[in-house]
C-alpha cells in the first residue's frame, strides 16, 4: 500500500448504528406547531399560516417553496390530484393524501406521512427530501430542521476542516460513535497531516452521492494547492455522520474495450419477466455449434451491480461470458435487482431486506429462463457466483435454481459479518501505530463484531428492529446466517469447482479457500483450484498500491486460463 501521504479512516464499517430519530418514543408535537427549517443553510421565511409546521411526529414542508431554494421543480396536477417532482434527473408522482411515490413512472415506494393541502399550499414530509437525494436533519428537542444538498452538506463539512473548526464539526455533524471515538484533536492531527502533503485546501472538485439502507453514501475529491485527496462520508437517516475517511486519489480509470469475438452472438432477455422485479439481461452465444447447449448463469457479488459486474476498471462478467461462449458455453448475464430497483432496498422497506430478494430470486428465475431456451440443454445449466454470488450459491440450487453444477468463485463458506470483520481489520492493521484513528477504529470494529455475534439470540422481528450491522440491517446477516453456505455445502453431491485467486484480500485464500475443502471433502465431484497471483477479480496485477483497492483502478481483464478453465469444466461435465 502507497504510504507517501496520510490518510485517515474511520471504518465505514464501525459505529453504523441507525439512529432511532431525534423525536423519543411517544413524543408528540402539536398539530400546526411552527418549524425553523434550514435549506442549504438558508432559513426558509414562508408568509404568516404558510410555514412548516409538526404534524405528530412528522415534520410537513411546503414543497414548492423548499424546491425554489434547493433547485427542484415541484407541481400541482390538479386533474389527479397529485405532486410531481422534477429532482436529480428523476420524475417522482405522489397522490395528495397519499404515502406512495411513484418513480420514473414504473417503480414505487412508501414514506412516512402523506402530501396534503394546506390552504393554497402543498406541503410533504420531511421524509421525501431523503428519498430523493438530499440530506434531512432534526435538531433533537427543538422545532429546528435542516435540507441540505449534497453538495452543500460536504462542502460545509470541508470548510470546517480548511477553517480549523474541529470543535464545531464534532458538535454539528458527527454521530454520538463518531465523536466518541474520534476527538477534536484527533481529526485536527490528520487534516493538518494531509495539508502539510497537500498544500491548502482549495475547493471539492467533484461528488457523487447514493444512498442505500437508509443512510447516504458521499464521496467526492478534494483539491489542495498541491495534490488532491478523496473524501467519503457515510450519514445516517438523522444526518449525522457515521463514517469518514480521507484517501490520495487515484484517477479512476475505465475498463478495457473488448470486442464481442468472432464467432459469438448476443441478444437482449428479460430475467422475471411478468414478475414485479423483470431485469434486462444479455444471452451470450457461440453461433455455429451443435445444440443444444451447456449454459451458465452468473451471480454477481454485493453491492448494486450491472449485468457485467463493473467495478473500478474492470468489468468481469463481460470478459466471462465472450471467453465461455467462444468455447461453446451459453452464458446470461444481468442486472442486479439493487442495481434496477434502488429504491425497494431504502428507507423502512431496508430493515426487511435479506438477500433472498437481492439475489437468490433472481438467479433462480435465470435458471429457469435457460432451462425453458429450446436451443440449451435444461440438463446442463450450471450456476457461476463470484464473491456473495459465489457465498450464495449452494442456497440458490437448493431454493429452485437445481443447476448442474456450481462454479464458486472467490466465495466463502463462512458468515458474510465474519468476512467483514476479517477485511476491516486488515485495513486497520496496516495503519502506523502513531495514526490517531488506528485504535478508534479497532474499538469501532470489535463493537461491530459483537453485535454480529449476538443476532443468533434475536428473534426475526427484533433483528428488524436492531441497530445496523457493519452498515447493513442486522436482519440482513440473521437470515442469510440462517441458510448457512457451509451447511448446504455439505449436502452437495453434484459438481462443484471452487476457484480462488493467490492475490485475493477481500476473500483469503489462506482461510477460506481451505474451509471449502474441508466443507466438500465428502463430495467426490468437488474440484479446487487456486491461481497465483490473481486478486479477488482474477486480474492479475502486481505493480504500485498491489493488495489495496487501488489496483482495481488499473484496467484489467479476467485471466484467460480462470476462464478456460471454467469452460473446460463445463464441457466435460456434458461428456
Amino acid at each position: 500500500m502507497r504510504r507517501t501521504k496520510q490518510f485517515l479512516l474511520v471504518v465505514l464499517a464501525g459505529a453504523l448504528l441507525f439512529s432511532a430519530g431525534f423525536i423519543r418514543s411517544g413524543e408528540v408535537q402539536a398539530a400546526d406547531s411552527k418549524v425553523s427549517l434550514s435549506l442549504n443553510g438558508e432559513i426558509l421565511k414562508s408568509p404568516a399560516g404558510e410555514a412548516p409546521y409538526w404534524n405528530g411526529t412528522t415534520i410537513m414542508v411546503p414543497v414548492r417553496q423548499a424546491g425554489e431554494a434547493l433547485g427542484f421543480e415541484a407541481a400541482y396536477i390538479q386533474e389527479n390530484s397529485s405532486l410531481r417532482i422534477k429532482a436529480n434527473d428523476a420524475v417522482l408522482l405522489m397522490k395528495l393524501g397519499g404515502s406512495q411515490i411513484v418513480l420514473n413512472g414504473k417503480d414505487s415506494l412508501t414514506i412516512k406521512g402523506t402530501a396534503v393541502l394546506k390552504g393554497n399550499r402543498i406541503y410533504v414530509p420531511l421524509s421525501l427530501f431523503a428519498e430523493i437525494g438530499y440530506i434531512t436533519k432534526t435538531k433533537a428537542g427543538s422545532s429546528e430542521a435542516e435540507v441540505s444538498s449534497p453538495q452543500y452538506y460536504t462542502e460545509s463539512i470541508l470548510n470546517l476542516l480548511a477553517d480549523g473548526q474541529y470543535k464545531v464539526l464534532s458538535e454539528r455533524f458527527f454521530s454520538p460513535e463518531v465523536r466518541l471515538n474520534l476527538s477534536s484533536i484527533r481529526m485536527q492531527q490528520v487534516w493538518e497531516g494531509m495539508a502539510s502533503a497537500n498544500g491548502e485546501y482549495v475547493k471539492l472538485r467533484s461528488l457523487t452521492s447514493s444512498r442505500e439502507n437508509g443512510r447516504h453514501l458521499l464521496s467526492g475529491v478534494a483539491s489542495f494547492t498541491n495534490g488532491e485527496i478523496t473524501v467519503t462520508f457515510a450519514v445516517n437517516s438523522s444526518g449525522e455522520i457515521q463514517g469518514l475517511w480521507f484517501a490520495p486519489y487515484v484517477e479512476p480509470k475505465a475498463a478495457p474495450d473488448v470486442a464481442l469475438p468472432a464467432g459469438v452472438t448476443e441478444e437482449e432477455v428479460v430475467v422475471g419477466a411478468g414478475t414485479a422485479h423483470p431485469l434486462k439481461g444479455i444471452l451470450t452465444l457461440p453461433k455455429a455449434a451443435v445444440l443444444p447447449l451447456p449454459s451458465i448463469v452468473l451471480v454477481q457479488g454485493s453491492g448494486a451491480s450491472d449485468r457485467d459486474e463493473a467495478a473500478y476498471a474492470y468489468k468481469p462478467f463481460r470478459d466471462i461470458a465472450y471467453g465461455l461462449a467462444a468455447q461453446g458455453v451459453a452464458v446470461l448475464r444481468y442486472d442486479k435487482r439493487s442495481y434496477s430497483y434502488p429504491q425497494d432496498f431504502m428507507g423502512a422497506a431496508a430493515a426487511s431486506v435479506t438477500v433472498k430478494e437481492e439475489t437468490v430470486e433472481d438467479a433462480v428465475a435465470a435458471a429457469k429462463l435457460l432451462k425453458q431456451d429450446s436451443r440449451l440443454d435444461a440438463s446442463q445449466v450450471y450456476l457461476a457466483g463470484h464473491s456473495l454470488g459465489a457465498m450464495l450459491g449452494p442456497r440458490i440450487d437448493a431454493d429452485g435454481g437445481s443447476f448442474a453444477g456450481l462454479i464458486l468463485l472467490a466465495g466463502s463458506p463462512r458468515s458474510l459479518w465474519e468476512i467483514m470483520y476479517d477485511q476491516n481489520m486488515q485495513i486497520i492493521r496496516k495503519l502506523d501505530d502513531s495514526n490517531p484513528a488506528k485504535a478508534a477504529n479497532a474499538a469501532a470494529l470489535e463493537a461491530e463484531l459483537a453485535k454480529s455475534k449476538s443476532l443468533s439470540s434475536l428473534t426475526a422481528e427484533q433483528a428488524k428492529a436492531a441497530p445496523a450491522v457493519f452498515g447493513s440491517p442486522a436482519y440482513y446477516f440473521k437470515e442469510m446466517d440462517q441458510h448457512s453456505a457451509a451447511e448446504l455445502g455439505r449436502k452437495l453431491t453434484k459438481p462443484v469447482l471452487v476457484l480462488q485467486g493467490s492475490d485475493d484480500f477481500q476473500v483469503f485464500a489462506d482461510v477460506d479457500f481451505p474451509l471449502w475443502k474441508e466443507v466438500l471433502k465428502g463430495n467426490p465431484s468437488a474440484e479446487f483450484k487456486l491461481y497465483p497471483g490473481l486478486n479477488h477479480f482474477f486480474v492479475h496485477y502486481d505493480g504500485e498500491a498491489a493488495g489495496s483497492p487501488d489496483e482495481y483502478n488499473v484496467p484489467g481483464l479476467v485471466d484467460a486460463q480462470v476462464i478456460k478453465d471454467m469452460g473446460d469444466w463445463v464441457l466435460r461435465q456434458n461428456k
